[in-house]
């Protein structure tokens, strides 16, 4: 059965949320308690996707702007993604220039604060975890099914379930 409101899409074993184009991330609020002060371009998904096993928020900071405080976390790793945009993150005492497509991950003990000193708006998804969690298995943990359908593939003889076999060259 699938449930659907604007944003939020739950279906059997899945849950889908709808961001939206990156421009329209700015609407976007938070109010305490759901953080310690109010903040724009903030959206945390956990309650959305079911994901006890970790927090997400997609964000956006406008040019010119700065997270207002250092922080740090107790319990939680976090990984940053630079979606789009520039701008500078301390992590501890070192100064990161980011940039599309950056990634940190910081312990729960390493200070951090970041800011926009671009002209455009920095886009960017934040991930949060246990950090004495681990993932086992990794790519090892999926299963091929050969047997299972693709719904946009008119007829099996199309081509084979899941395409050609793909070489990667040396």
């Amino acid at each position: 059965m699938i449930q659907a409101t604007d944003r939020v899409l739950h279906g059997e074993g899945y849950d889908c949320f709808e961001a939206g184009p990156l421009e329209s991330w700015t609407q976007f609020k938070l109010s305490p308690p759901e953080s310690p002060l109010p903040v724009r371009g903030k959206y945390f998904l956990r309650k959305f996707l079911n994901s006890e096993g970790l927090e997400m928020s997609v964000n956006v900071l406008p040019a010119g702007r700065e997270m207002p405080f250092v922080h740090r976390h107790h319990e939680n790793d976090e990984i940053y993604f630079v979606i789009q945009g520039r701008g500078q993150f301390q992590a501890g005492e070192d100064l990161l220039e980011v940039t599309d497509g950056f990634f940190i991950r910081l312990s729960p003990e390493v200070p951090r604060v970041w800011r926009n000193h671009g002209e455009e708006p920095l886009y960017y998804l934040v991930i949060q975890y246990r950090a004495d969690s681990s993932v086992t298995g990794g790519i090892l943990d999926g299963a091929r099914l050969e047997d299972h359908p693709i719904v946009w593939k008119e007829s099996p003889e199309d081509e084979p379930a899941h395409g050609p076999e793909t070489k990667i060259p040396e």
